[in-house]
């Protein structure tokens, strides 16, 4: 009977969530955890097997702020999403995302006196901010506390673990700016050896 009340539960709130969020276009393979936290914008594409994350409470601790996910305008995310947020994933307008792309705003704390680190307190960063026009290749992770510039790119496979300004490709793991867009000559200049920010 239990079973059946969360699937109740849980189709009542896909249906609030597809009816707040009415420019969002994803399957029922969607996962959504405290959907009220989640915004979407217009024209946003969500592919197979997502997932939308938010935790307001760890470990029987309430926390403080409630936490945020903001999908632009435009945004497209081809399959297997997963954002776990307890603070802010902010992402701006026009952004595609490719597969298996993982964001997440928080870790578990670092103690190694606690029984093991799940029993920790989570340390939760100030957020994910990623600016309009960016493009993240597949198998991307970004952590907490990064802010990705307008239009850059981020290469396939890498893992975001510090900001990254805009209009360059950065990629590799941790992240380092390789290319910057040259306005004057409407080129990618190279940046010898990558650059962490």
């Amino acid at each position: 009977m239990l079973g059946l009340k969360c699937f109740i539960e849980r189709c009542r709130m896909r249906k609030k969530f597809f009816n707040t969020n009415t420019g969002v276009v994803a399957d029922n393979s969607l996962t959504l955890r405290l959907p009220q936290y989640i915004q979407c914008g217009q024209n946003v594409i969500i592919g197979t097997e997502s997932k939308l994350l938010c935790w307001d409470s760890y470990n029987n601790k309430v926390f403080k702020k409630r936490p945020e996910i903001k999908i632009g305008n435009n945004f497209h995310a081809t399959r297997r999403l997963t954002i776990q947020c307890a603070n802010k994933v902010i992402i701006g307008n026009n952004a595609l995302f490719a597969s298996d792309v993982f964001l997440v705003d928080y870790n578990h704390g670092t103690n190694p006196n606690s029984a093991n680190y799940l029993d920790n307190d989570l340390d939760i960063s100030e957020g994910i901010f990623i600016d309009d026009g960016v493009w993240i290749g597949n198998n991307v992770i970004i952590l907490g506390g990064v802010k990705i510039g307008e239009k850059t790119i981020i290469g396939a496979g890498s893992v975001v673990t510090h900001s990254i300004p805009a209009y360059c490709i950065a990629v590799g793991n941790p992240a380092k700016v390789i290319k910057r867009y040259n306005f004057n000559n409407q080129t990618w200049e190279n940046i010898d050896g990558g650059v962490t920010l």
